[in-house]
């Protein structure tokens, strides 16, 4: 007995994906109920004389086969006339045949393909024209060239690597292929034996999707060349010339495997593809790759700061994340794109991880000129994760915490470095602004803000600058919330009393201020990884005698505000519209720009018309007032162009205001060359 062609399509289908509802072989075969239940009962008879169990059907899970039957028992060569795919597989079809085939096609070449009606095959190709012209291709048919697709070959050869991507994982993919490829299982063969020598000799292996992918894609490029439709030169690709992979391509397509002449773009194209495609394994040196392996320790570095983690094995951490990275680092830079199965259920299972990984990753962005896509990002994340993993090491069951501030960056900033050094077991996940917290899509426990606001969340409002008595009595606070006890305070005249019994005191009033000072003192500063890297400016590269003004007094806080900032209006840093942005956000927020008494920082975002990195330093002889108990004298402008690039300075500036002492001498400075000395002073003194 042989197996009718629609029954030994079932039976091939339960093969590929067991435990199938009747709604789902129904969309993958395009047949009814009634022709499957009929094809299922010619197929069970066919398994009964065969001596296999029958296929099997369970309310819950579906239709299944117990036991595996060997492809080759299945007495039937499938053609392809008899197949009825769905609508999606017959796109896939459709357009890949008009794409790479030579021949013109008409549509009685798509009936014989699917078995269809012409109605039937019209209206797919309808609905085929309408989805190409979303990626700004389009179907034309003619009688002298049948269907074909107009549009740039670049267009076309990235539509052939998304459908090349999408048949090789479709539960129907060796039908498609069929259908497509049916003819050409010799050059298949032949290509797949070329790539698996070049692995060999460059001492790596692919993943087994993407040798399956790389093969069926050299063929196509071989296919669409053939057709005369061939790559534009881009001179991106050019120093791949001198790459050992473009080599070995050079000599592949010299062989039989391929039937036309590939020109130089095509080459270089097929060696991006090489490169670009995920290996489990690469015996080629890190250290060799200077570009990526500094990459590699930036993004590794970044990570540890901002999870609070320190990552052991560091160097065998960057040889198994470079067998990921080099191929990822070439798709992200040329633009080709891949698609990452695991992505949703990484955002969903690790969501907190996936955010500090692909915060990490800004470093990559600046490097490729732009966004890393959700599938990559999704991939490091499963390998930073899974390194954690390994060394028992967990961000899940850490406090979550965000920090608010009104316009969400400048001194902000410095906020969130100050508090992940003085909470190193708090996950700090972003600065926000007031308006971007109420939007924020992570969950969060808690909310440390420089305003008072509303949230389900413990809230802490701290101010933007915290001095070492505002870091202890923070960290007094949070420690009780969430720990239910407080770290007793260091009795400065119990222990004066102590130390005058033994030595005399010359300055007592001094000793016991620096007692108090260190006893506050219990968290290091800053590391120097966080802000002294070589691209950042010091303090008085921005704060100079050109940037500094005095004067006795101004009428209102806006006033103070515009002659602050004039300076860098003269210069041209900022645009007028910066100084009205600073104006509207203290209208709308109130004062919280007074970062201490007697200082306000007014700031706006970079996009609110910042040209370039600058700050301007006013002092007032008479103090104006921001709000009724707000008095300032020093009025210091900042304009920042990203998230980063003044933070060295910033931090700077805070060590300056955070003594007393300081702001006193320079509100009684008289001339600029004394608030220079103070500037001066701590341009040159190192975050430790």
């Amino acid at each position: 007995m042989f197996l009718d062609e629609r029954s030994a399509a079932l039976l091939k289908i339960l093969q590929n994906s067991p435990n199938l509802k009747m709604k789902e072989l129904e969309a993958q075969t395009g047949l009814t109920r009634r022709q499957i239940q009929y094809s299922l009962g010619k197929a069970n008879d066919w398994l009964q004389l065969q001596g296999y169990r029958l296929i099997r059907h369970d309310r819950e899970s579906g239709y299944f086969l117990p036991e595996k039957i060997p492809n080759e028992q299945v007495n039937i060569r499938l053609t392809k006339r008899t197949y009825a795919f769905s609508e999606t597989d017959r796109d896939k079809v459709y357009s890949l045949m008009i794409l790479l085939s030579q021949e013109e096609l008409s549509v009685y070449h798509f009936q014989s393909v699917t078995g269809l009606s012409r109605n039937t095959v019209l209206k797919d190709l309808q609905r085929l024209k309408e989805k190409l012209q979303q990626t700004k291709l389009v179907l034309q048919y003619s009688k002298q060239a049948g269907y074909i697709i107009k549009g740039r070959n670049r267009l076309k050869r990235y539509v052939v690597e998304q459908l090349v991507h999408d048949v090789l994982n479709s539960s129907n993919s060796q039908l498609i292929i069929e259908c497509v490829w049916g003819d050409n299982k010799k050059q298949i063969g032949s290509i797949r034996l070329h790539l698996e020598r070049m692995e060999h000799e460059l001492g790596i292996i692919f993943t087994d999707e993407r040798l399956q992918e790389l093969t069926y894609l050299f063929l196509c490029t071989d296919q669409l060349i053939n057709k005369g439709e061939e790559l534009d030169e881009d001179k991106n690709w050019t120093p791949f010339v001198a790459a050992e992979e473009y080599k070995m391509i050079e000599q592949m397509v010299k062989t039989n495997a391929f039937q036309s002449e590939w020109n130089q773009t095509e080459k270089l194209y097929a060696t991006l593809h090489l490169l670009s495609m995920n290996r489990t394994k690469d015996i080629s040196p890190l250290e060799e790759d200077k570009v990526i392996y500094t990459l590699l320790q930036k993004i590794t570095e970044e990570f540890e700061r901002l999870a609070c983690v320190h990552l052991q094995e560091k160097e065998l951490f960057f040889q198994q994340l470079y067998i990921h990275f080099k191929p990822a680092y070439y798709r992200l830079k040329y633009g080709l794109l891949q698609t990452n199965p695991m992505t949703e259920r990484v955002q969903k299972v690790y969501p907190e991880l996936h955010h500090m990984v692909k915060k990490s990753l800004v470093l990559l962005e600046k490097e490729i000129g732009g966004s890393i896509p959700e599938d990559e990002a999704a991939y490091f994340t499963l390998h930073f994760g899974g390194w954690l993993r390994r060394q028992g090491t967990t961000l899940d069951d850490r406090k979550r915490a965000i920090v608010v501030c009104p316009n969400g960056v400048g001194i902000s900033n410095i906020l969130i470095y100050t508090l992940r050094e003085l909470f190193p077991d708090i996950l700090f996940l972003d600065v926000l602004s007031v308006r971007n917290a109420a939007e924020y899509p992570l969950s969060y426990d808690l909310v440390f803000s420089t305003v008072h606001l509303r949230t389900g969340a413990t809230l802490f409002v701290v101010p933007a600058i915290l001095e070492a008595k505002d870091k202890h009595k923070l960290r007094q606070q949070v420690i009780q919330e969430l720990y239910g006890y407080t770290i007793q305070n260091v009795n400065v005249s119990a222990l004066l009393k102590v130390i005058s019994k033994y030595a005399t005191i010359h300055e007592v009033d001094q000793l016991e201020k620096a007692l108090e000072s260190n006893s506050y003192n219990y968290t290091s500063k800053t590391n120097n990884y966080s802000l002294e890297e070589a691209g950042k400016p010091v303090l008085e590269q921005l704060i100079n005698l050109q940037t500094i003004q005095i004067q006795k007094r101004v009428s209102d806080w806006k006033e103070g505000i515009k002659v602050a900032a004039q300076p860098l209006i003269d210069l041209g840093t900022i645009e007028d519209r910066y100084v009205d942005s600073i104006i509207e956000a203290l209208e709308t927020n109130g004062p919280y720009m007074v970062i201490t008494p007697g200082v306000a920082i007014p700031h706006s975002r970079p996009e609110h018309g910042v040209r370039s990195l600058s700050m301007s330093l006013l002092k007032l002889d008479e103090p104006v007032n921001f709000a009724p108990d707000k008095p300032v004298q020093l009025i210091i402008v900042l304009a920042a162009v990203d998230n980063d690039s003044h933070l060295r300075a910033l931090m700077q500036l805070t060590q300056l205001l955070s003594e007393p002492a300081n702001i006193e001498e320079m509100v009684n400075a008289s001339d600029k060359s004394m608030l220079m000395e103070y500037v001066h002073k701590y341009s040159k003194e190192e975050t430790k």
